[in-house]
């Protein structure tokens, strides 16, 4: 299934599109479209659920629709918000640009990458964003970004706009090497789909610890 990715964002009657749109990151198993349900800060974290029309549903498919695998140790980032307007705080836009080295490649489609370049990967989440007078995480469907100096096997694209990657399975797409138990940003919040998301994450991370570690 292939078309381009949407993401619409109720808050505040405001539609909020994330990076991930701006960087047309598409192909089977990606997301194509997700509407975004409800919109609650709990916790500190503003989580956009969404719904999926397609994304892996197990380590299979995962590595069937990511033409890159590699392992890597985040250096540096960069987060990028957009507001409404000058004297709003509702975000319209939100990303955080890492920079990781390229530790191990166990596979590269495109035949560009090398061991120990450095490259730029797009995430999903930004922290302490001042929304309404108060400081929040935001993410979409909890996806928490990679810690620096610590290591991830990532399942990338190339981006078809810019010279960066970007994730072929949103959340579903970066795995700490070191077992971790806390892999969301949480937002208290148990929605059906959210809960069903997390659940393939986790049994997809115990057959990438077996695999790539």
């Amino acid at each position: 299934m292939k078309g381009k990715l949407l993401v619409v964002i109720s808050l505040a009657s405001i539609s909020l599109f994330t990076a991930c749109s701006n960087n047309e990151n598409v192909d089977e198993k990606q997301i194509n479209e997700k509407e975004i349900e409800k919109v609650k800060p709990k916790n500190g974290v503003i989580s956009y659920h969404g719904k999926y029309l397609d994304l892996a549903e197990n380590m299979g498919e995962l590595e069937g629709s990511s033409p890159i695998i590699v392992t890597v140790t985040k250096n540096s980032e960069k987060s990028s918000v957009k507001k409404e307007s000058v004297d709003s705080d509702i975000p319209t836009e939100f990303y955080t640009l890492s920079e990781v080295t390229v530790n191990n490649i166990e596979k590269d489609e495109t035949g560009l990458l090398k061991e120990n370049q450095s490259i730029k990967i797009i995430e999903d989440s930004v922290e302490n964003v001042s929304v309404d007078g108060e400081k929040y995480d935001l993410t979409i469907d909890g996806y928490k970004n990679m810690n620096k100096g610590e290591e991830y096997t990532l399942f990338i694209r190339k981006s078809k706009t810019g010279d960066n990657y970007v994730l072929t399975n949103a959340v579903l797409s970066k795995y700490p090497v070191e077992k971790e138990t806390e892999l969301f940003l949480e937002d208290g919040e148990n929605i059906e789909e959210s809960v069903e998301v997390e659940d393939t994450y986790k049994e997809i991370y115990q057959d990438v610890l077996i695999e790539y570690n």
